[in-house]
C-alpha cells in the first residue's frame, strides 16, 4: 500500500508503531479522528478513499441513531420452567409427567392458617396461667375455677373460625382437590412440597393439568408446584426441596410400541410350521 520495499524487521518495526498508536488513548476528538483514519488505511482489505467513505457513513449513521427517539424494550419473556413473578404478584411455574403437563399459580394468603389444633392449646395455656396467677394470689381454688371457666379471647376467636374455612386451597381445573384427585396417595404427592417448606396453608394454588392419567397429572402438579414454591420462599425453601429429590423432573415414559409386535417388548408365540 506504501509502495515502498520494506525488509523483514523495517515490517516489524512498523508494525509495532502502528499498534502502539492505536493503542494510544487520545483526548482531542478530531485529532482522534485523524489518527484512526490513518491506521485504516494499513487494515486488510480497504483503501483509503473506501475508509474515508465508510468512517463518514459510520459518523453519519451514529448521528441519526443519536437523533432517533429509543425504542421501547422489548419485555422479558418469563419461563416457567423456573418459578417466576408475573404481574399480579402471582409466583407461576409449570410441571410434567409422562404426557401430562400442568401450570400453577401461588397466592400467598394473607395470614396463616389458623388450626383447632393451636387454638385449643392457645386456650389451655391461657388457662393454666390465669388459675396459676390466681392461687399465687391466695384467692383459693373456687376462684381459680371461675376464672377457669370464664371465656377467653382465644376461645372467642376459635368460635369466631368455623372448621369449613379452609386457608389455602388448592384448587385444580376449578375443582378442589379432594374431588379432582379421589385417590390418596394423589393428593399426598400434590401437597408434598408444602410439607417439605413447611408452608402448608401458607398460598393459595391454583392448577391447571391436561394429558395422561391420574397418577401422572398429580406427579406434573407435584413438579410445578415445587418449582413455585423454591422461587416463591427463596434459599431457606429451595434447599429444602432440592434435597427432597422435587426439582428434577422424572424423565420416564411408556416406551412404544415396535412394528411386528403386540407391544413395546412382547413378541407373538413362534410357531415352526
Amino acid at each position: 500500500k506504501l509502495d515502498v520495499k520494506l525488509t523483514v524487521n523495517e515490517y516489524k518495526t512498523l508494525q509495532e508503531r502502528l499498534n502502539q498508536a492505536d493503542r494510544l488513548e487520545i483526548l482531542d476528538e478530531e485529532e482522534r479522528t485523524t489518527v484512526q483514519l490513518y491506521l485504516n488505511q494499513f487494515r486488510r482489505g480497504y483503501r483509503h478513499m473506501e475508509v474515508v467513505k465508510m468512517d463518514g457513513e459510520e459518523a453519519d449513521k451514529e448521528g441519526s441513531a443519536a437523533q432517533a427517539p429509543d425504542k421501547p424494550k422489548k419485555k422479558k419473556k418469563l419461563h416457567s420452567y423456573y418459578g417466576n413473578k408475573d404481574d399480579l404478584g402471582r409466583w407461576f411455574a409449570g410441571g410434567r409427567r409422562k404426557t401430562a403437563r400442568a401450570c400453577v399459580w401461588l397466592t400467598p394468603v394473607a395470614r396463616p392458617a389458623p388450626t383447632i389444633a393451636s387454638v385449643s392449646r392457645a386456650v389451655d395455656e391461657a388457662v393454666a396461667a390465669v388459675g396459676l396467677a390466681l392461687r399465687e394470689a391466695g384467692l383459693g381454688p373456687a376462684a381459680a375455677d371461675a376464672a377457669a371457666a370464664a371465656p377467653t379471647e382465644a376461645e372467642i376467636e376459635a368460635e369466631a373460625v368455623p372448621e369449613s374455612v379452609t386457608f389455602g386451597e388448592v384448587l385444580v381445573n376449578g375443582k378442589p382437590l379432594a374431588d379432582y384427585f379421589v385417590r390418596r396417595t394423589d393428593r399426598e404427592s400434590v401437597v408434598f412440597p408444602f410439607q417439605v417448606a413447611q408452608r402448608l396453608g401458607h398460598y393459595y394454588a391454583f392448577l391447571k393439568v391436561s394429558g395422561g392419567g391420574s397418577t401422572g397429572q398429580a406427579e406434573a402438579c407435584q413438579l410445578a408446584v415445587a418449582r413455585a414454591l423454591a422461587a416463591a420462599t427463596g434459599r431457606d425453601g429451595h434447599y429444602s426441596i432440592r434435597a427432597a429429590g422435587l426439582l428434577t423432573p422424572d424423565g420416564r415414559a411408556v416406551e412404544r410400541k415396535k412394528t411386528g409386535k403386540p407391544k413395546a417388548r412382547k413378541s407373538y408365540t413362534w410357531v415352526k410350521r
